[in-house]
């Protein structure tokens, strides 16, 4: 990620469009968008707006829990609650967010509405890049 510093809006990194899914969907429509995307995390919407996130680790414990991926929906298995930050925050202030929080994705929003999405691996990614840059 060249030329973005530990310093800039954690918007700089969210990816757009966010990945969503449908509270009615099955667990096999997420895995098949978790995959499909190359992401780790659903965004899970409706008419009405955003329900909460459903993340690869939700639907590997429905598995383990025996979940018929077929009947199961995505409503059952994902957390109702977002963590997310101001798309303004910094990349640094947001790794603390995901840290204290022990979460690997975190939600970037404007106005309170989410926008975007961020991995640990795009914060990572940055910092990498930051320590690689000299000195001025």
């Amino acid at each position: 990620m060249p030329g973005i510093r530990l310093s800039d809006p954690i918007g700089s990194l969210a990816g757009d469009p966010v990945a969503t899914i449908r509270p009615t969907d099955t667990l096999r429509d997420a895995a098949t968008a978790l995959a499909a995307d190359r992401v780790g995390l659903l965004v899970v919407v409706d008419a009405r707006g955003v329900h909460g996130v459903l993340s690869e680790r939700d639907v590997i414990a429905a598995i383990t829990d025996d979940a018929d991926l077929d009947d199961a929906r995505v409503r059952d298995f994902a957390s109702d609650h977002i963590i997310q930050v101001e798309e303004d925050v910094s990349i640094v202030d947001a790794a603390a967010v995901m840290s204290e929080a022990e979460v690997r994705h975190l939600g970037v929003a404007r106005d309170g509405v989410t926008v975007g999405v961020v991995s640990v691996r795009d914060v990572v990614d940055v910092l990498l890049e930051d320590r690689r840059e000299p000195a001025s």
